[in-house]
């Protein structure tokens, strides 16, 4: 499904792994064309079709901007721009030789998730190295009336960055900012592994927070409105995060029970009741708990 945001602005719903409200790309039409991260291998067809509903040509798309190279924003680009001719993909330079070469961030993914969950995020196909830039941190490049501009924000993730569209001020967030999920509206802090780094990823906050964005686009799920109080309250999340995990771990060393307390206090934290925590919503808990666990880990080890 895809929705008209504003002129010239559509999110689509990549409707990953079958879920409506779990994954969004965005497409920005202007003189130049630009597709902001495509979501899953999985959501191709999905995702050809919702540009296809807008009368939108492939061969108009220049640029496909991927904020980093989890397979939820990058694992569509190889396919895409196989229909996509004329365009080229953008990414962190750190995330240029992944999508060259994706085996080994497909083989990390399987240690991850497990092959049979794996496989349900779709073949990622590498990016011929002639159809692939790295972006400079404050690099832009204009589309028409539009401009985006690159910011390297490496708390998430050391090869993820965010894209600020200047003349809308729009800011295209990948996961330096939380996520919330369709059946548990929560907001899950973005600390994944295995490279969360807690500093960076409030660094990370102040410094699109001095921006001084109109909206957030993101990627799981949807516009939000931008302020200070926003940022504010993302940067307090990361630290009751951090505290909670950090006790919680001094009690058990066991991840999954750690998960299981971490999902009891973000349904206490924003109020929400559901008699089950959906899987995937857990797995992804799962995963932001672990990416802290890392981080703490690695902060004892350096003393």
């Amino acid at each position: 499904m895809i929705t008209q945001v504003q002129e010239g602005v559509y999110l689509i719903d990549t409707m990953a792994l079958g879920l409506k409200g779990f994954v969004a790309a965005y497409v920005l039409l202007d003189e130049k064309v630009a597709l902001i991260d495509t979501g899953y291998a999985s959501s191709l067809d999905v995702l050809l079709s919702d540009l296809d509903s807008i009368g939108l040509e492939l061969s108009r798309v220049d640029y496909v901007v991927v904020t980093h190279v989890h397979l939820d924003h990058a694992g569509a680009a190889g396919s895409f721009v196989k229909f996509a001719t004329n365009a080229r993909v953008l990414a962190h330079p750190k995330g240029v030789k992944h999508l060259v070469d994706p085996e080994r961030l497909v083989r990390s993914v399987e240690e991850v998730y497990g092959r049979a969950t794996a496989a349900c995020f779709g073949r990622t196909e590498p990016i011929p190295p002639e159809r692939i830039s790295g972006v400079d941190d404050n690099a832009s490049i204009p589309l028409g009336k539009m401009r985006l501009r690159f910011l390297h924000t490496q708390g998430h993730a050391p090869h993820h960055l965010c894209v600020y569209e200047e003349a809308n001020a729009l800011l295209f967030t990948g996961d330096s900012v939380s996520g919330t999920y369709p059946g548990f509206p929560v907001f899950v802090p973005p600390s994944v592994p295995p490279s969360f780094d807690f500093f960076g990823a409030v660094s990370d906050l102040r410094r699109l927070m001095g921006l001084e964005p109109r909206l957030l686009m993101t990627p799981h799920f949807g516009v939000r409105r931008a302020s200070r109080d926003v940022f504010e309250d993302e940067i307090s999340l990361l630290h009751w995060w951090r505290d909670l995990i950090s006790s919680e771990k001094e009690r058990c060393d066991d991840v999954e029970s750690i998960t299981d307390r971490a999902c009891e206090a973000l349904a206490k934290r924003f109020g929400v009741y559901v008699k089950e925590v959906p899987g995937y919503v857990r797995l992804n808990i799962k995963l932001a708990v672990e990416g802290m666990v890392g981080y703490l880990d690695r902060l004892a080890t350096r003393g």
